[in-house]
């Protein structure tokens, strides 16, 4: 069954503050925080000269020091390059065009997205050392994956078509089974194992709405008692949410899948006049998330450079660095290292905040 996408944006994520009963605005850490471009030429990261007629993408972390990137020569190659030894290799090479690379938590497993053809999607999973257990084959133009961070074995799959109709698919490498689910939010996440949780908007999408919870063992669906979510992010079971903003605060809340409360706090709105705006965060276990915040709020364009990272542990927040812009990050499995931006060439070391590039391009 297909359905038509009512959502006109993506709204991305961020956060701050303090573990607390009652909501509290962001409490900034008595230290300033680093932030710095590291000029110094004895550094402890390598650099990688990458051939701009072969390079084609930067990926995700293999590992906490490996980099996956992508380039063609004859045919597509997924590389790693070790910023901490220099060190690079060869994973695994393919004739069909590469279009993304998605590591799962587990640093066990590793998604391809290849297509020859403008409609179809090939998905493969590899180990680690390119060996391909199990492959897919879905018709769209445009394709999300939301991978399972507890069981490496499913896959929640949105194929869009081209009149931006979608389908969602769930895959089950355990028993290499792949069927569509009915679910009208065409960005659903997966909340535990056999869960799938999804935003259910019944007004306008700036208003918000409540997050419905289909279980795909027996189907059963059940409902928040909030109706005014305008974000949400899982991991495990985790689940955080974003109300929609009132006195131009927005107000999180993690808590675990059964509803206990974690912690809660309030950060400044902001919008990008038909979306709010916030920025995805960084999962590295059930327990640490890093994420970024506006200083202020107000329009995205008025904002800039005016976002911090900070960092959350077992429901407390710190600030890592200040005068940030809303650009992505991919972070390492322990959050050592983030890359940042929409090409991730500019890498942040997380504990000194140095910042620098650490891919050049041969002139």
């Amino acid at each position: 069954m297909k359905r038509v996408v009512m959502l006109l944006g993506l709204m991305l994520i961020f956060i701050t503050a303090c573990s607390s009963e009652k909501p509290t605005t962001v409490d900034v850490d008595n230290e300033d925080p680093i932030l710095q471009v590291e000029e110094d030429s004895n550094q402890s990261v390598h650099s990688f000269k990458a051939n701009p007629s072969f390079f084609h993408f930067v990926g995700d972390w293999l590992t906490d020091s490996k980099i996956l990137y992508v380039e063609k020569n004859e045919i597509y190659q997924v590389n790693y390059f070790d910023i901490e030894t220099g060190e690079s290799g060869m994973i695994y090479e393919d004739t069909s065009f590469i279009t993304d690379i998605i590591v799962h938590p587990s640093q066990e497993y590793i998604l391809i997205h290849t297509s020859d053809q403008s409609d179809v999607a090939i998905l493969k999973v590899l180990t680690t050392e390119g060996t391909v257990i199990h492959e897919m084959e879905i018709a769209s133009t445009e394709i999300t994956v939301n991978w399972n961070p507890v069981d490496a074995q499913k896959l929640l799959i949105t194929a869009f078509h081209e009149d931006w109709t979608f389908d969602i698919f769930i895959f089950n490498g355990h028993s290499e089974n792949l069927f569509i689910v009915n679910i009208d939010d065409p960005f659903p996440k997966w909340a535990g194992t056999d869960q799938v949780v999804s935003i259910s908007f019944t007004e306008h999408i700036l208003d918000g709405g409540n997050l419905q919870f289909l279980n795909v063992e027996n189907d059963g669906i059940t409902f928040s008692e909030s109706e005014d979510i305008i974000y949400f992010d899982t991991y495990g079971d985790r689940l955080l949410t974003v109300k929609s903003p009132v006195n131009e605060l927005f107000t999180f809340l993690m808590s675990s899948l059964d509803g206990k409360v974690i912690s809660e706090w309030q950060m400044p709105a902001v919008s990008n006049y038909s979306e709010w705006v916030i920025p995805e965060v960084e999962w590295i276990n059930e327990n640490h998330m890093l994420f970024k915040s506006a200083q202020k709020s107000g329009q995205l364009d008025d904002i800039g450079q005016s976002f911090n990272l900070y960092e959350w542990i077992d429901g407390v927040n710190s600030t890592v660095m200040e005068g940030m812009g809303a650009e992505p990050l991919k972070c390492s499995p322990t959050g050592k290292y983030c890359l940042s931006g929409y090409t991730s060439e500019e890498l942040i070391e997380k504990d000194t905040g140095v910042k620098r590039n650490w891919i050049y391009f041969e002139e």
